[in-house]
């Protein structure tokens, strides 16, 4: 075998080297995106669960007892009527509430909440508990200190759109 010949050997190995080299890095690229939509699907499960466990928490805590329902359900349409400790549990509702509206526009903006629907729903709700005559007294007395500014500026915004909002 003469220098020629190893020469010719020497670059068909490589060339397959190369070869075995970009078919790797084509495999690992593929699983690397496999990868990335596997987590992806996972945030919005979790995304989901989140939510949901924050919706549970709520309603346990609203729902524990005669006595909170009754805090809630007078508080959002009667906050004056409320005693200075019923206020105070009020207030824990009402900031749990609009807490948990915060967390789906967080999770909304960040791209792993993809309902739509549910969404729109959540907004909705949320919006026509803002507009409760017990709200937007608690609201006035608390004004800018009690929701988070994206779920405060959504709220204020709409009921303005609608002609809703007594400033």
């Amino acid at each position: 075998m003469d220098l020629q010949s190893l020469a010719a050997i020497g670059e068909f190995v490589g060339g397959i080297g190369g070869l075995i080299a970009a078919i790797a890095v084509v495999a690992s690229l593929v699983f690397v995106g496999m990868q990335i939509k596997s987590s992806v699907r996972q945030a919005r499960v979790d995304s989901y669960s989140t939510v949901t466990a924050l919706w549970t928490n709520f309603t346990n805590a609203t729902a524990a007892s005669d006595e909170s329902w009754r805090v809630f359900y007078e508080g959002i349409r009667d906050y004056y009527s409320l005693s200075a400790m019923d206020k105070s549990r009020f207030n824990f509702f009402i900031g749990m509430y609009f807490g948990i509206q915060d967390t789906v526009m967080v999770h909304e903006a960040l791209g792993v909440w993809k309902n739509p629907e549910t969404y729109a729903r959540l907004q909705d709700e949320s919006y026509r508990i803002f507009l409760m005559p017990g709200v937007q007294s608690w609201w006035r007395e608390n004004r800018g200190r009690v929701f988070a500014p994206r779920v405060e500026n959504y709220l204020v915004e709409r009921a303005r759109s609608d002609g809703k909002l007594r400033d």
